[in-house]
């Protein structure tokens, strides 16, 4: 009789997204290695195998929710000239994520990442915001945006767009954003626009 075996790289995807799952529902103190177990199928030990602890496989999903986002922002800022196409890519990926995998959008929004990340920053302070903020602020430079603070610029855009996300996550708003994307975006667009 053949024993049957799992691929490590599929027991570590189970884990990491039952892991997220149950921190966006339950919050992080709530949730323990044993719950994670259930959840994803994977014993203790290969849990235990990949990350020394919970706090480890928390910082894990941390880097990899802010990665995923920041390549694909990236790989979508290929070819945008203007300031106004660079924004307007990073509200349609946000508006994507909500529909799409909205428990990655929530885990981004909601989780407060400094009860388990003590070093970590504000998510205001991660590389896809801080990319915001910097095309703001080349915007502001290249005549594009209204002059003023770049950082209350790129909150005044991103909060209605990151606003939206969160009514709609909370059904608030019952159509997909995709649906009323341009509105949302000329809205954004015009809280800094010269």
């Amino acid at each position: 009789m053949k024993k049957r075996t799992i691929d490590p790289e599929q027991k570590m995807v189970w884990v990491v997204s039952s892991a997220r799952s149950l921190f966006v529902a339950r919050g992080y103190h709530n949730v323990s290695i044993p719950q994670i177990v259930k959840e994803s199928g994977v014993s203790t030990g290969a849990i235990y195998s990949y990350f020394a602890n919970k706090a480890e496989l928390a910082r894990y999903i941390h880097e990899q929710t802010l990665l995923d986002f920041q390549e694909r922002f990236e790989a979508r800022l290929d070819g945008c000239m203007s300031t106004f196409e660079k924004l307007r890519v990073f509200a349609e990926l946000v508006f994507e994520i909500v529909e799409t995998d909205p428990e990655q959008m929530e885990y981004m929004m909601f989780m407060k990442h400094g009860e388990f990340l003590l070093e970590a920053y504000p998510i205001c302070s991660t590389r896809p915001f801080r990319k915001i903020q910097a095309i703001v602020a080349e915007g502001i430079e290249k005549g594009e945006l209204r002059q003023g603070d770049y950082l209350l610029s790129a909150v005044s855009y991103t909060g209605v767009i990151l606003r939206a996300a969160e009514l709609r996550l909370q059904g608030v708003l019952q159509e997909p954003l995709a649906k009323s994307a341009d509105e949302l975006i000329a809205n954004a667009w015009a809280a800094i626009k010269v």
